[in-house]
């Protein structure tokens, strides 16, 4: 044995030999090496849960979690193009009811202007003293016939009956054809069908009624007769709106009454 040999025996350690074979240190080492590195090329959380191919896919957001208005509001399905919800308050019951009382004066205006005659006072002689004797007017009677319509004055009832009754019934077109819903519940809906559907006739007649005028009133001379039994038929059109309207309210103001009263008992 050599004298490193024998050095190397006696302090118990371990070295190369001359035939290349490493030390068991060092085969160690070596053995170690390979495991590092495929620890270096795992992910840094090896605690975390693995994904699957779903949750790979899709995008992690950072901003937080998502709220349920969120997740609502994605779910719902999107409003039919081109449909407008209305609501239908009692402050828009209120202005529909000053347009109708609106063009019944119009209308009314018109039906004057074209039935406007002379007439004469019918009076009764009465003695309120000694040789005294008054006549007292009990009644009128035509003098005449009818005067002619004075255009002035049937182009300002038109001016005024035309833009009323064409929102009217541009407003029943757009419902019809479903480019207008009314923002109700369904019950209400219900509740309300047969004024609506009245309401919708009435609007539809009134807006023939109004096509008629506008040939009439072309003049003059005018047609005083045929102006005043349509003006006539107007009139009863206006006044059923209104009646409809009336109705519509009182449903409208018991729903909104049944509304707040649920709101109240539900914060107590």
């Amino acid at each position: 044995m050599s004298t490193s040999q024998k050095r190397a025996a006696a302090t118990g350690t371990q070295t190369w030999s001359r035939s290349g074979v490493l030390t068991p240190l060092l085969m160690a080492a070596v053995l170690l090496l390979p495991l590092a590195a495929r620890a270096e090329d795992a992910p840094a959380a090896t605690n975390s849960k693995p994904q699957s191919s779903t949750e790979a896919a899709t995008p992690t957001s950072t901003s937080g979690p998502t709220s349920t208005s969120d997740s609502q509001s994605q779910a719902k399905p999107p409003m039919q193009a081109g449909v407008k919800k209305v609501e239908l308050s009692l402050e828009t019951l209120r202005d529909v009811g000053l347009d109708l009382k609106h063009v019944m004066k119009a209308v009314g205006s018109l039906y004057d202007e074209v039935t406007i005659q002379p007439v004469s006072l019918v009076t009764q002689p009465e003695i309120v003293g000694p040789g005294t004797i008054i006549y007292i007017p009990i009644n009128t009677m035509p003098a005449g016939p009818p005067q002619p319509a004075r255009k002035d004055r049937v182009d300002l009832a038109m001016n005024n009956i035309r833009p009323i009754v064409g929102l009217l019934k541009t407003n029943v077109d757009e419902f019809e054809s479903g480019r207008r819903q009314l923002d109700l519940p369904a019950d209400v809906l219900s509740e309300l069908h047969p004024q609506i559907q009245r309401w919708v006739g009435d609007v539809n007649d009134l807006a023939t009624q109004l096509d008629k005028l506008n040939q009439l009133t072309q003049g003059p001379p005018y047609s005083n007769d045929e102006i005043a039994s349509i003006t006539k038929g107007m009139h009863q059109d206006i006044k059923e709106l209104d009646d409809t309207r009336r109705k519509i309210y009182k449903v409208i103001r018991k729903e909104g009454k049944k509304i707040a009263a649920e709101r109240q008992n539900s914060s107590q």
